[in-house]
């Protein structure tokens, strides 16, 4: 019988985050099957000895360089679900995220699923955060690696208004919509194209608040993009909101030490 929804993991040399994403995706209460494909120098022995003892758990390794659009692609090729769920390898998902989000897709009849606010955290600056993307004026947070600076975006200033389109980390839909839109081979921007192309086909869309703290955007030295966030937030509110967050994997020496503690 097939899973209610694929969720799919494209990653690289992202050994340390993949127990902790494993312990979120095992926690999501829905029918659900996990596909990650990663191509590391070195396959995962993490990945490899859970794929298998657990039957919902497909990995693929590739010996060849692949963008993240093209790891999307392969993995939505391979699933098996009505609809297709992404989990970043570096964010945090609360056990009822899914079931949430596809509660809502499902009563809206929406083809695609997405966050219009999110909560964020910069474990390296100790930033707690939370971004409305309906926000285009007013002070903003700009987060990027270990630096925090800020913005004021006035009305000749504005963020775009296709914003509330982005940050494909939250993206819920159905696999249907395959056959309408692909992910450009690319690693940076990748959710953005397929996002217009749904939206060019006259599909729905519906963006929706987090105000039930189910998904945790984290911002470190290896996220590929920077980030926007309208308020900050005391940090001791984290593990108030986030009770099942773990923390940030610090990286390891090559003799397997690892580099301070093992989380911040």
């Amino acid at each position: 019988m097939s899973p209610n929804v694929s969720i799919i993991t494209p990653t690289a040399n992202r050994e340390a985050f993949l127990p902790a994403i494993a312990r979120c995706v095992a926690r999501q209460q829905v029918d659900w099957e996990w596909l990650v494909l990663d191509d590391s120098p070195q396959p995962s022995a993490f990945m490899r000895q859970l794929a298998d003892t657990d039957p919902r758990v497909r990995y693929y390794w590739s010996k060849a360089r692949m963008s993240i659009g093209a790891k999307r692609n392969f993995l939505v090729g391979e699933s098996r679900g009505e609809l297709i769920a992404h989990f970043d390898d570096d964010d945090h998902y609360a056990a009822h995220y899914l079931s949430g989000m596809v509660r809502l897709l499902r009563e809206s009849g929406a083809q695609l699923m997405k966050l219009s606010t999110f909560w964020m955290y910069a474990p390296h600056t100790q930033f707690l955060g939370y971004m409305d993307l309906n926000a285009r004026v007013g002070l903003h947070y700009v987060l990027k690696g270990k630096e925090v600076s800020t913005v004021t975006f006035h009305e000749k200033m504005q963020i775009g208004a296709d914003f509330i389109l982005f940050y494909g980390f939250a993206y819920v839909y159905r696999k249907a919509l395959f056959d309408l839109a692909r992910f450009d081979d690319v690693d940076l921007g990748e959710d953005e194209s397929f996002i217009r192309r749904v939206v060019e086909a006259g599909q729905k869309v519906l963006a929706a608040e987090d105000t039930q703290a189910s998904c945790l955007h984290l911002i470190h030295p290896a996220s590929t993009s920077r980030c926007f966030s309208r308020h900050s937030l005391p940090v001791f509110l984290l593990p108030r909101l986030f009770p099942e967050y773990e923390g940030y994997p610090l990286p390891f020496e090559p003799g397997g030490e690892a580099v301070g503690p093992a989380r911040v």
